[in-house]
Protein backbone atom coordinates (compact mmCIF):
# COMPACT_ATOMS: atom_id res chain seq x y z
CA UNK A 1 0.00 0.00 0.00
CA UNK A 2 1.33 3.35 -1.08
CA UNK A 3 1.98 5.93 1.61
CA UNK A 4 -0.31 9.05 2.16
CA UNK A 5 2.28 11.33 0.98
CA UNK A 6 2.68 9.72 -2.28
CA UNK A 7 -1.35 9.50 -2.69
CA UNK A 8 -1.77 13.01 -1.87
CA UNK A 9 1.15 13.99 -4.62
CA UNK A 10 -1.20 11.62 -7.14
CA UNK A 11 -4.55 13.50 -5.83
CA UNK A 12 -3.06 16.64 -6.53
CA UNK A 13 -2.18 15.86 -10.42
CA UNK A 14 -5.03 14.31 -11.07
CA UNK A 15 -6.77 17.48 -9.65
CA UNK A 16 -4.91 19.71 -12.06
CA UNK A 17 -5.44 17.62 -14.90
CA UNK A 18 -9.52 18.06 -13.74
CA UNK A 19 -8.85 21.90 -13.77
CA UNK A 20 -7.28 22.21 -17.21
CA UNK A 21 -10.21 20.55 -18.78
CA UNK A 22 -12.32 22.21 -16.69
CA UNK A 23 -11.02 26.14 -18.39
CA UNK A 24 -10.69 24.29 -21.56
CA UNK A 25 -14.49 23.67 -21.63
CA UNK A 26 -15.34 26.64 -20.10
CA UNK A 27 -13.74 28.55 -22.62
CA UNK A 28 -15.12 26.58 -25.71
CA UNK A 29 -18.92 26.60 -24.43
CA UNK A 30 -18.63 30.40 -25.15
CA UNK A 31 -18.88 31.70 -29.03
CA UNK A 32 -17.97 34.96 -29.66
CA UNK A 33 -20.44 37.52 -31.52
CA UNK A 34 -21.26 38.19 -35.13
CA UNK A 35 -20.24 41.51 -34.21
CA UNK A 36 -21.74 44.11 -35.77
CA UNK A 37 -22.99 41.86 -39.18
CA UNK A 38 -26.17 40.98 -37.61
CA UNK A 39 -26.99 44.72 -36.91
CA UNK A 40 -25.70 45.98 -40.79
CA UNK A 41 -27.62 43.13 -42.11
CA UNK A 42 -30.86 44.28 -40.17
CA UNK A 43 -30.60 47.79 -41.61
CA UNK A 44 -30.13 46.52 -44.96
CA UNK A 45 -33.33 44.07 -44.65
CA UNK A 46 -35.40 47.45 -43.17
CA UNK A 47 -33.98 49.55 -46.11
CA UNK A 48 -34.92 46.77 -48.79
CA UNK A 49 -38.47 46.34 -47.98
CA UNK A 50 -38.86 49.76 -47.17
CA UNK A 51 -37.88 50.50 -50.72
CA UNK A 52 -40.15 47.82 -52.08
CA UNK A 53 -43.03 49.07 -50.11
CA UNK A 54 -42.71 52.50 -51.41
CA UNK A 55 -42.68 51.45 -54.76
CA UNK A 56 -45.74 49.18 -55.25
CA UNK A 57 -43.68 46.16 -55.17
CA UNK A 58 -47.07 43.71 -54.71
CA UNK A 59 -48.01 44.69 -58.28
CA UNK A 60 -44.12 44.02 -59.61
CA UNK A 61 -43.07 40.39 -58.78
CA UNK A 62 -39.98 40.19 -60.57
CA UNK A 63 -37.85 42.82 -59.22
CA UNK A 64 -38.92 42.26 -56.01
CA UNK A 65 -38.33 38.63 -56.26
CA UNK A 66 -34.64 39.14 -57.38
CA UNK A 67 -33.87 41.59 -54.85
CA UNK A 68 -35.59 39.16 -52.05
CA UNK A 69 -33.11 36.40 -53.31
CA UNK A 70 -29.71 38.41 -53.09
CA UNK A 71 -30.60 39.43 -49.58
CA UNK A 72 -31.50 35.56 -48.53
CA UNK A 73 -27.82 34.42 -50.05
CA UNK A 74 -26.30 37.67 -48.87
CA UNK A 75 -28.23 36.26 -44.75
CA UNK A 76 -27.00 32.44 -45.60
CA UNK A 77 -23.52 33.66 -46.97
CA UNK A 78 -23.23 35.58 -43.18
CA UNK A 79 -25.18 32.47 -41.32
CA UNK A 80 -23.48 29.56 -42.85
CA UNK A 81 -19.92 30.18 -41.51
CA UNK A 82 -21.03 31.10 -37.89
CA UNK A 83 -23.41 27.94 -37.55
CA UNK A 84 -20.49 25.72 -38.98
CA UNK A 85 -18.63 26.93 -36.15
CA UNK A 86 -20.93 26.05 -34.14
CA UNK A 87 -21.11 22.64 -35.36
CA UNK A 88 -17.21 22.36 -34.68
CA UNK A 89 -17.61 23.74 -31.32
CA UNK A 90 -20.30 21.30 -30.32
CA UNK A 91 -17.78 18.73 -31.15
CA UNK A 92 -15.19 19.81 -29.33
CA UNK A 93 -17.45 20.63 -26.38
CA UNK A 94 -18.54 16.56 -26.73
CA UNK A 95 -15.07 15.64 -26.59
CA UNK A 96 -14.17 17.96 -24.03
CA UNK A 97 -17.11 16.57 -21.72
CA UNK A 98 -15.41 13.03 -22.20
CA UNK A 99 -12.30 14.04 -21.31
CA UNK A 100 -13.36 15.53 -18.30
CA UNK A 101 -15.24 12.55 -17.13
CA UNK A 102 -12.01 10.45 -18.06
CA UNK A 103 -10.07 12.93 -15.63
CA UNK A 104 -12.75 12.61 -13.18
CA UNK A 105 -12.48 9.24 -12.19
CA UNK A 106 -8.51 9.33 -11.61
CA UNK A 107 -9.24 12.44 -9.57
CA UNK A 108 -11.90 10.91 -7.17
CA UNK A 109 -10.02 7.25 -7.56
CA UNK A 110 -6.63 8.81 -6.18
CA UNK A 111 -9.18 10.77 -3.45
CA UNK A 112 -9.69 7.14 -2.18
CA UNK A 113 -6.68 5.99 -2.16
CA UNK A 114 -5.35 8.89 -0.02
CA UNK A 115 -8.50 8.69 2.81
CA UNK A 116 -8.63 5.02 2.80
CA UNK A 117 -4.85 4.97 3.20
CA UNK A 118 -4.87 7.75 6.16
CA UNK A 119 -8.01 5.55 7.62
CA UNK A 120 -6.20 2.10 7.37
CA UNK A 121 -3.29 3.69 9.15
CA UNK A 122 -5.96 5.06 11.57
CA UNK A 123 -7.47 1.66 12.02
CA UNK A 124 -3.83 0.10 12.56
CA UNK A 125 -2.98 2.69 15.18
CA UNK A 126 -5.97 1.97 17.53
CA UNK A 127 -5.72 -1.93 16.88
CA UNK A 128 -2.35 -1.86 18.03
CA UNK A 129 -3.45 0.17 20.98
CA UNK A 130 -5.98 -2.31 21.75
CA UNK A 131 -4.00 -4.67 21.44
CA UNK A 132 -1.48 -3.63 24.16
CA UNK A 133 -4.48 -2.78 26.40
CA UNK A 134 -5.56 -6.61 25.83
CA UNK A 135 -2.00 -7.92 26.40
CA UNK A 136 -1.53 -5.55 29.57
CA UNK A 137 -5.28 -7.80 30.66
CA UNK A 138 -4.45 -10.57 29.49
CA UNK A 139 -1.16 -10.45 31.73
CA UNK A 140 -3.63 -9.39 35.16
CA UNK A 141 -5.48 -12.05 34.51
CA UNK A 142 -2.69 -14.90 34.28
CA UNK A 143 -1.47 -13.35 37.54
CA UNK A 144 -4.77 -13.28 39.06
CA UNK A 145 -5.35 -16.84 38.07
CA UNK A 146 -1.69 -17.62 39.79
CA UNK A 147 -3.15 -16.17 43.45
CA UNK A 148 -5.09 -18.24 45.53
CA UNK A 149 -8.47 -17.67 47.06
CA UNK A 150 -8.67 -20.17 49.42
CA UNK A 151 -7.03 -18.16 52.46
CA UNK A 152 -10.12 -15.34 52.32
CA UNK A 153 -12.69 -18.26 52.33
CA UNK A 154 -14.73 -17.73 55.62
CA UNK A 155 -14.08 -21.46 56.64
CA UNK A 156 -10.43 -20.47 57.48
CA UNK A 157 -11.39 -17.97 60.21
CA UNK A 158 -12.44 -19.38 63.38
CA UNK A 159 -15.93 -20.43 63.34
CA UNK A 160 -15.99 -18.25 66.95
CA UNK A 161 -14.75 -15.01 65.14
CA UNK A 162 -17.14 -15.04 62.02
CA UNK A 163 -20.02 -15.55 64.41
CA UNK A 164 -19.00 -12.72 66.76
CA UNK A 165 -18.32 -10.44 63.85
CA UNK A 166 -22.08 -11.27 62.35
CA UNK A 167 -23.50 -10.23 65.65
CA UNK A 168 -21.63 -7.16 65.68
CA UNK A 169 -21.62 -5.80 61.82
CA UNK A 170 -24.81 -7.58 60.15
CA UNK A 171 -27.93 -5.79 60.45
CA UNK A 172 -31.16 -6.58 58.71
CA UNK A 173 -31.26 -10.14 58.84
CA UNK A 174 -34.60 -10.87 61.09
CA UNK A 175 -37.59 -12.77 60.39
CA UNK A 176 -39.75 -9.74 60.35
CA UNK A 177 -37.50 -8.71 57.11
CA UNK A 178 -37.35 -11.83 55.63
CA UNK A 179 -41.44 -12.05 55.38
CA UNK A 180 -40.92 -10.78 51.84
CA UNK A 181 -39.93 -13.91 50.36
CA UNK A 182 -42.60 -16.19 52.14
CA UNK A 183 -45.06 -16.11 49.04
CA UNK A 184 -42.38 -17.70 46.81
CA UNK A 185 -41.66 -20.88 49.28
CA UNK A 186 -45.17 -21.37 50.61
CA UNK A 187 -45.24 -23.49 47.64
CA UNK A 188 -42.33 -24.84 46.72
CA UNK A 189 -41.04 -27.49 49.59
CA UNK A 190 -38.96 -28.26 50.85
CA UNK A 191 -36.61 -25.34 50.86
CA UNK A 192 -32.41 -25.68 51.47
CA UNK A 193 -31.43 -22.58 53.21
CA UNK A 194 -27.82 -22.34 51.75
CA UNK A 195 -25.55 -21.08 54.04
CA UNK A 196 -28.11 -20.59 56.49
CA UNK A 197 -26.60 -19.05 59.28
CA UNK A 198 -28.18 -18.40 63.14
CA UNK A 199 -31.08 -19.64 61.53
CA UNK A 200 -33.06 -16.67 60.78
CA UNK A 201 -35.05 -18.41 57.90
CA UNK A 202 -35.31 -21.46 59.22
CA UNK A 203 -37.22 -19.91 62.06
CA UNK A 204 -39.76 -18.64 60.00
CA UNK A 205 -40.45 -21.04 57.19
CA UNK A 206 -41.28 -23.28 61.08
CA UNK A 207 -43.18 -21.12 62.49
CA UNK A 208 -44.80 -20.80 58.90
CA UNK A 209 -45.09 -25.07 58.99
CA UNK A 210 -43.07 -24.48 55.66
CA UNK A 211 -40.49 -27.45 55.32
CA UNK A 212 -36.83 -26.41 54.77
CA UNK A 213 -33.38 -27.45 56.50
CA UNK A 214 -30.49 -25.34 56.41
CA UNK A 215 -26.59 -26.01 55.49
CA UNK A 216 -23.37 -24.06 56.90
CA UNK A 217 -19.72 -24.67 56.94
CA UNK A 218 -19.58 -22.78 60.37
CA UNK A 219 -19.93 -25.06 63.23
CA UNK A 220 -20.94 -22.49 65.84
CA UNK A 221 -23.83 -21.31 63.91
CA UNK A 222 -24.63 -25.08 63.22
CA UNK A 223 -25.19 -25.58 66.63
CA UNK A 224 -27.11 -22.71 67.52
CA UNK A 225 -29.21 -23.94 64.96
CA UNK A 226 -29.77 -27.07 66.40
CA UNK A 227 -29.83 -25.79 69.77
CA UNK A 228 -33.65 -24.33 68.42
CA UNK A 229 -34.84 -27.41 67.18
CA UNK A 230 -33.99 -26.71 63.61
CA UNK A 231 -32.30 -29.40 61.22
CA UNK A 232 -29.18 -27.95 59.64
CA UNK A 233 -26.48 -29.83 58.35
CA UNK A 234 -22.40 -28.75 58.96
CA UNK A 235 -20.76 -29.20 55.95
CA UNK A 236 -19.42 -27.64 52.54
CA UNK A 237 -22.48 -26.11 50.88
CA UNK A 238 -21.08 -27.12 47.26
CA UNK A 239 -20.30 -30.50 48.02
CA UNK A 240 -23.63 -31.29 50.20
CA UNK A 241 -25.71 -29.75 47.75
CA UNK A 242 -24.10 -32.24 45.19
CA UNK A 243 -24.74 -34.94 46.96
CA UNK A 244 -28.99 -34.44 46.88
CA UNK A 245 -31.36 -36.32 44.59
CA UNK A 246 -31.82 -34.34 41.14
CA UNK A 247 -35.23 -32.62 41.46
CA UNK A 248 -35.65 -33.17 44.98
CA UNK A 249 -36.17 -29.74 46.28
CA UNK A 250 -38.57 -26.88 45.88
CA UNK A 251 -36.37 -24.20 46.35
CA UNK A 252 -33.23 -22.77 47.15
CA UNK A 253 -32.10 -20.27 49.28
CA UNK A 254 -29.77 -17.97 50.52
CA UNK A 255 -29.25 -14.92 52.48
CA UNK A 256 -25.93 -12.45 51.99
CA UNK A 257 -23.96 -16.06 51.11
CA UNK A 258 -22.77 -15.81 47.61
CA UNK A 259 -20.34 -12.83 48.08
CA UNK A 260 -18.58 -14.80 50.28
CA UNK A 261 -17.38 -17.02 47.20
CA UNK A 262 -14.87 -16.95 44.08
CA UNK A 263 -17.02 -16.46 41.30
CA UNK A 264 -16.06 -19.70 39.65
CA UNK A 265 -18.16 -21.24 42.91
CA UNK A 266 -21.42 -19.33 42.20
CA UNK A 267 -21.12 -20.44 38.76
CA UNK A 268 -21.37 -23.98 40.35
CA UNK A 269 -24.16 -23.24 43.23
CA UNK A 270 -26.27 -21.71 39.98
CA UNK A 271 -26.02 -25.05 38.55
CA UNK A 272 -26.49 -27.20 40.73
CA UNK A 273 -29.12 -25.40 42.18
CA UNK A 274 -30.99 -25.91 38.89
CA UNK A 275 -30.20 -29.32 39.07
CA UNK A 276 -31.65 -29.92 42.70
CA UNK A 277 -34.66 -27.79 42.27
CA UNK A 278 -37.91 -29.45 40.57
CA UNK A 279 -39.48 -27.13 37.57
CA UNK A 280 -42.11 -25.25 38.67
CA UNK A 281 -39.47 -24.39 41.95
CA UNK A 282 -37.18 -21.47 42.99
CA UNK A 283 -33.83 -19.68 43.76
CA UNK A 284 -33.88 -16.78 45.63
CA UNK A 285 -30.85 -14.63 46.56
CA UNK A 286 -29.96 -12.23 48.89
CA UNK A 287 -26.57 -10.11 49.06
CA UNK A 288 -25.13 -6.35 49.11
CA UNK A 289 -26.40 -3.84 46.32
CA UNK A 290 -22.71 -2.83 45.25
CA UNK A 291 -24.20 -0.83 42.61
CA UNK A 292 -24.77 1.46 45.30
CA UNK A 293 -21.39 3.11 46.39
CA UNK A 294 -22.68 3.28 50.24
CA UNK A 295 -23.56 -0.47 50.07
CA UNK A 296 -19.81 -1.21 48.34
CA UNK A 297 -17.87 1.27 50.77
CA UNK A 298 -19.72 0.59 53.57
CA UNK A 299 -21.37 -3.24 53.57
CA UNK A 300 -19.29 -5.33 51.40
CA UNK A 301 -15.90 -3.53 52.14
CA UNK A 302 -16.10 -4.03 55.74
CA UNK A 303 -16.68 -8.12 55.71
CA UNK A 304 -12.95 -9.49 55.55
CA UNK A 305 -14.84 -12.72 53.91
CA UNK A 306 -16.09 -11.18 51.25
CA UNK A 307 -14.72 -12.02 48.06
CA UNK A 308 -16.85 -11.70 45.02
CA UNK A 309 -18.92 -7.67 44.10
CA UNK A 310 -22.13 -9.31 42.70
CA UNK A 311 -24.07 -6.30 40.61
CA UNK A 312 -27.96 -7.18 40.14
CA UNK A 313 -27.96 -7.45 36.77
CA UNK A 314 -24.83 -9.61 36.90
CA UNK A 315 -26.26 -12.22 39.39
CA UNK A 316 -29.41 -11.89 36.70
CA UNK A 317 -27.12 -12.59 34.02
CA UNK A 318 -25.65 -15.60 35.50
CA UNK A 319 -29.16 -17.08 36.58
CA UNK A 320 -30.33 -17.02 33.00
CA UNK A 321 -27.07 -18.67 31.53
CA UNK A 322 -27.71 -21.36 34.20
CA UNK A 323 -31.25 -21.90 32.37
CA UNK A 324 -33.14 -20.02 35.41
CA UNK A 325 -35.70 -17.57 34.47
CA UNK A 326 -35.86 -14.31 36.71
CA UNK A 327 -39.27 -13.02 37.79
CA UNK A 328 -38.01 -10.32 40.13
CA UNK A 329 -35.20 -7.80 41.76
CA UNK A 330 -36.18 -7.33 44.80
CA UNK A 331 -34.52 -3.90 46.47
CA UNK A 332 -34.07 -3.86 50.35
CA UNK A 333 -32.97 -1.75 53.17
CA UNK A 334 -33.05 2.10 52.19
CA UNK A 335 -30.84 4.09 54.02
CA UNK A 336 -31.56 7.75 55.38
CA UNK A 337 -31.75 9.93 52.24
CA UNK A 338 -30.67 13.68 51.59
CA UNK A 339 -34.06 15.20 52.68
CA UNK A 340 -36.07 16.78 49.84
CA UNK A 341 -37.69 20.51 49.97
CA UNK A 342 -40.21 22.30 48.06
CA UNK A 343 -38.94 24.52 44.65
CA UNK A 344 -40.34 27.69 44.43
CA UNK A 345 -38.54 28.43 41.43
CA UNK A 346 -36.53 27.15 38.52
CA UNK A 347 -33.21 27.31 40.30
CA UNK A 348 -34.48 25.48 43.46
CA UNK A 349 -36.15 22.91 40.88
CA UNK A 350 -32.81 22.19 39.59
CA UNK A 351 -31.17 21.74 42.94
CA UNK A 352 -33.71 19.30 44.14
CA UNK A 353 -33.60 17.46 40.84
CA UNK A 354 -29.96 17.08 40.86
CA UNK A 355 -30.49 16.19 44.94
CA UNK A 356 -33.02 13.40 44.31
CA UNK A 357 -30.30 12.04 41.37
CA UNK A 358 -27.49 11.79 43.97
CA UNK A 359 -30.13 9.86 46.18
CA UNK A 360 -30.78 7.69 43.44
CA UNK A 361 -27.39 6.66 43.18
CA UNK A 362 -25.31 6.88 46.83
CA UNK A 363 -28.11 6.20 48.93
CA UNK A 364 -30.00 3.66 47.15
CA UNK A 365 -30.89 0.21 48.56
CA UNK A 366 -28.28 -1.63 50.44
CA UNK A 367 -29.39 -5.05 49.24
CA UNK A 368 -31.20 -6.96 46.69
CA UNK A 369 -32.86 -10.35 45.92
CA UNK A 370 -32.90 -12.05 42.43
CA UNK A 371 -35.92 -14.18 42.54
CA UNK A 372 -35.35 -17.06 40.02
CA UNK A 373 -37.36 -19.80 38.53
CA UNK A 374 -37.12 -23.09 37.02
CA UNK A 375 -39.28 -23.45 34.46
Amino acid sequence: MRKPEELELLRAQASARFEKIHKELDEKEHLKPLEGKIEDLRTKINEKFGELSSSGWRTKILGPQLDISALTVEIFNLLIPYLEEMSRRIFQVWELHRKMYMTLIPLMDAKDQEWFSRAMEELKSRESRFQETADALSHLVHLARGISLEKTQPKELSSSFYRWFEKRFRTGVDRESLKVYLPYLRESQPVLDFGCGGGEMLELLKEEGIEAFGVDINSDFVEECRSKGLRCHLADGIKFLATLEDGSLGAVFSAQVLEHFPFEDIEKILYLSYEKVRPGGYFIAETVNVASPAAFHGAFLLDPTHITPLHPETLRFLLESSGWRVEEIIRRNLPEQLPEFPAHNEREAAIRESLRRINGFLFSHQDYAVVAKRP
